[in-house]
Formats: structure tokens, sequence, C-alpha cells
């Protein structure tokens, strides 16, 4: 979860601006497809991101450069909330009122100590819940469409839990910060030259001591450029392979690239490195769910209140979960089952699910839960601790392979969403 003040960006309101006197009527810096990205906004997020550069003593490159960051950044961002709202997708108050408390548990508050220290630094708190809302839509969206871009092979899982069981030593995590040079779909030769030797110069820049949250600030497309490209920690497994195979032998400081990918050139830098101790045994959940999906002839409210229903009607004894799960459930895998999805370690599932889930005590039944495929009810009936097997060793390869293609598939998405969508940006001084 991103940090919550870098959370906090401005809104205006179409209504005060009618009337307000002429030099404040807002103005529109972008077009995109049907809709608009308004100064404002991107006037609003400059200053966030100043505020959070001058608290971590990081160097900012000048205004309009970081200014057409910043509406890139929001481009994208408006590209993506309007494939949701075509979608149907929403955040309802249930999903968004648990962000928050994460949020807030995260930064060891409460959410009235959060809404006070929102107040304090003059952020509406009505402002700062759209915008929350907004960053799941955004956050749904992305991954519900990359993730059906990642194909994953039974060979590649096999090899990779080979090398796994294989591996004697610590498992290595890194905390790395990355700076992307992006080409275009079908780039000319002119172009991958430029941007190459562009790459080969900030290398030298870096290892020259140049600051490399302030290059990537100025130069990076990646998405966490305006955080300086920090990508914070992660096992070397789940990075993209282009960026583990040149991270194998990385140190901490090293400045590692320029690497050639499909979507540009990428530098990276170790900022540090820590091992991890193999597990020995893993918890593996036994558990059964009915799923109700949102569609055309039952909305997103209905689904949730009919497994409410449901999840009466078991409490009350009217009817079995087996049974309710074989009538009701849109999980063919599961269905006939009586809803039993067997045992399994709990990542396998998806995140709503899997934190649902681990919240459960044996033989206790959820409250409708929302994830990406729809609502489920979940009854967790039993956990146990295994010795690694070969299954739990596939279960792992399967998953960092999964995040390794995840994170290029990302990329490579949004970029095609970027060169497909209309964009004309009227703002002259991010251009």
């Amino acid at each position: 979860m991103k940090n919550w003040r870098m959370l906090i960006l401005g809104t205006a309101l179409a209504a005060n601006a009618a009337f307000a006197a002429p030099q404040m009527v807002d103005k529109v810096a972008a077009v995109v497809n049907n809709g608009v990205v308004l100064e404002s906004d991107v006037d609003s997020m400059m200053r966030t991101v100043k505020d959070q550069a001058q608290q971590a003593g990081q160097q900012l490159p000048d205004d309009r450069t970081l200014r057409h960051q910043i509406l890139e950044r929001q481009i994208m961002d408006n590209i993506i909330q309007q494939m949701g709202e075509k979608a149907g997708l929403q955040i309802n108050d249930q999903q968004l009122d648990q962000a928050i408390q994460n949020i807030a548990a995260q930064n060891r508050m409460s959410v009235d100590q959060l809404r006070s220290r929102l107040a304090y630094d003059g952020v509406n708190y009505s402002d700062y819940s759209a915008q929350i809302r907004k960053e799941m839509l955004i956050a749904e969206v992305r991954n519900n469409e990359v993730r059906r871009r990642v194909t994953i092979l039974p060979q590649e899982v096999d090899t990779l839990s080979t090398q796994l069981a294989a591996q004697n030593t610590q498992g290595t995590e890194l905390n790395i910060s990355h700076i992307l040079l992006p080409l275009p779909e079908n780039p000319t030769q002119e172009q991958v030259d430029h941007q190459e030797s562009l790459a080969k110069q900030l290398v030298s820049e870096l290892n020259n001591g140049a600051d490399f949250g302030k290059l990537a600030v100025t130069y990076s497309a990646d998405p966490q450029a305006l955080k300086g490209g920090n990508m914070g920690w992660g096992k070397i497994e789940e990075l993209p392979t282009l960026f583990a195979r040149a991270l194998g032998t990385a140190k901490k400081g090293d400045i590692v690239g320029p690497i050639r990918s499909g979507v540009g050139f990428h530098i990276l830098k170790v900022n540090d490195l820590r091992g991890e101790s193999k597990n020995i045994s893993v918890t593996e959940v036994h558990a059964r769910h009915i799923l109700l999906k949102p569609s055309p002839i039952q909305t997103d409210d209905q689904a949730r209140a009919k497994l409410t229903q449901i999840a009466a009607d078991i409490r009350s004894g009217k009817t079995t979960f087996a049974a309710a799960a074989k009538q009701f459930s849109e999980d063919p895998g599961s269905a006939n089952q009586g809803g039993d999805l067997g045992w399994s370690t709990p990542e396998v599932y998806d995140p709503a699910f899997r934190d649902a889930l681990l919240r459960l005590q044996k033989g206790q039944l959820s409250q409708p839960v929302h994830s990406s495929f729809g609502w489920h009810l979940i009854e967790l009936l039993a956990t146990r601790q295994v010795d690694k097997t070969d299954a739990a060793q596939k279960e792992r390869a399967y998953r960092l392979l999964f995040n390794r293609k995840f994170a290029e598939e990302a990329q490579t998405w949004m970029q095609e969403q970027r060169a497909g969508a209309y964009v004309k940006i009227l703002d002259a001084n991010a251009q």
C-alpha cells in the first residue's frame, strides 16, 4: 500500500469554478479520450511531491520536467480509470473503509487519528477518501487486465522448482531503484540509438555520484518515478527475468545496466541486500467457499445481499454450507464438491480472499468477501503445518513465476494503453 501522504491529491469542483474570479477558473491540462486532466490536479500533486521530497531530503529536477512527469502519471491514471468505469467496476464503501483502516494501521494510527492528522495537514477527508477509491479502482483494473496476459507453463514451474530445491544458501532480497527510458511500440533505429545513448550517459553520471532519485524523477517512465524510482524490497526470484539475471552477483551500491527490454532501457541501483532463511515447513489451509459473480442480471449489490442471506440460512440451520454451494456457487471447480477447495497454502488465492481467510478461526464463516472474481462466502475448515514437499515447492515456484511475469507484463500493458489512447496535452508548462 502506498504511503498515505502520497495519496493526498487536490480536487477541483466545477460548481465552485463557475463562480470563481477569472484568474481562479480551472483549466484543462490534457484531454484524455473522453475525459480531462485538470491543471489544479497537476498543481496539487506538484505540491505533494515537493513536500515529500523536502521531507526525504530528495533532489528534484526543474519544475518543467517534474510537471511533465506528473502530467504523464495523471494521464495514465485517467486512461485506466476510464477503462474501469466503462467496464462497470466499482469500489464499494465497505472496500473503501477497509482500505482506509489498513492505511491507518500501517501508519500505526486509528482511523480517527488518521482523520485528525489529515485535518491538521489541511486535507479534506472526503477528498482523501475519494482519491483512495480512485487508486483502488485503478489497481483493480490494472491487476485484472495484466493477470489475463500471464501464462505459466508446467515445464517452467518444474524447472524453477528444481532450481529452488537445489539452493542450499539463504535466499536473497534486494532493495532496488529503477529508471526506465521508454521506447515506442515499433521504434526506429534512431529512437533506439538515442535512448541507448542517454541510458549510457545516465549510468556514467550515476557511477560518478549523481543522485539516482533525481534522475529517476527527471527521465524515468516507471510508475515509481515520482518516488525516486524506489521499488522497495523484493526477492530476486520475483523480479523480471532480465533484472534477476543482471542482479545475480550485484552488491550494495552497484549501478546495473543499461538493460534492454521490449519496452525500453532499464537502469538499476542496489540500495541494500539481505538474506532470508529457507522455510522448513508451510502452513496449509482447508477451506470451502460459495462464489457469486455480478452479471447483467445480478448487480454487485444483489450478489452481496444474496450471499448475506445464504450465510444467515446456514447459521440458522435452514441449509448446510455444502448444499448451498451446490445450489448457488458459480465456481465450477468446487460447487459440485460442496464448495470444498481442498488443502492449499493461502498464497495461491486472490489477495482479498487470502486476507479474509487468514482472519478466520477454525469453523468460522466469513462475511461476504469481494475479490477480482466476485463475492465469496468462506468457511475455514482446518489448518495444518506440513514439511516442505515437492507440491509446496511447486506452489512457491508458480507464485514466483507469476510475480515475475506480472511485473514484466504490467509495464508493456501500460505502454500499450498509453499508445492507444487519444491524448492532447494543453498544458504548455509540461510540454
